[in-house]
């Protein structure tokens, strides 16, 4: 087996990895956002409607205020399933843990570009140096996965 290069290892890991990080903070953030908007909203309306709900109408309008009273119950039963959605599936702190991953992913080929830091110590192999400090952040991600990643799939 031929030993592999750090331009391989760069190409073939290390760049797959940060567009995995990047583009599934995005999807988990997005989904978060989403989310959150709509509980948002439907969490500001549920009390209007609760309100819209207890004003007494002439007897002509006895069905509005029945529509009113189940849109209440609907958008409260929507209030409930969105939070329990997003315990389950844990989109913030997915998006959260991505994008940390990400950006201490993201300098370290230019601290081994331009000799930063340890990068720079002559005595160092800087290909090893790199390889084992992608590793180490990767590996630090995935060890989070237990007690977040359970019961989601994303």
């Amino acid at each position: 087996m031929e030993p592999v290069t750090i331009e391989d290892y760069v190409k073939n890991r290390y760049e797959p990895q940060m567009e995995y990080y990047r583009k599934a903070s995005a999807k988990n953030q997005r989904k978060y956002k989403n989310y959150q908007a709509v509980l948002i909203v439907l969490s500001a309306l549920t009390p209007v409607f609760a309100a819209l709900s207890a004003i007494k109408v002439s007897a002509v309008n006895e069905g509005f205020e029945t529509a009113i009273k189940i849109l209440v119950i609907v958008v409260s039963s929507i209030v409930g399933i969105i939070n329990t959605v997003q315990k389950t599936y844990n989109y913030h702190e997915i998006w959260i843990i991505y994008r940390t991953t990400y950006e201490k992913l993201k300098p370290e080929i230019n601290y081994y570009n331009f000799n930063v830091g340890a990068y720079g110590d002559s005595v160092v192999n800087k290909d090893t140096l790199f390889v084992t400090r992608i590793e180490t952040i990767l590996d630090t991600e995935h060890s989070q996965w237990p007690s977040i990643k359970t019961t989601t799939k994303s």
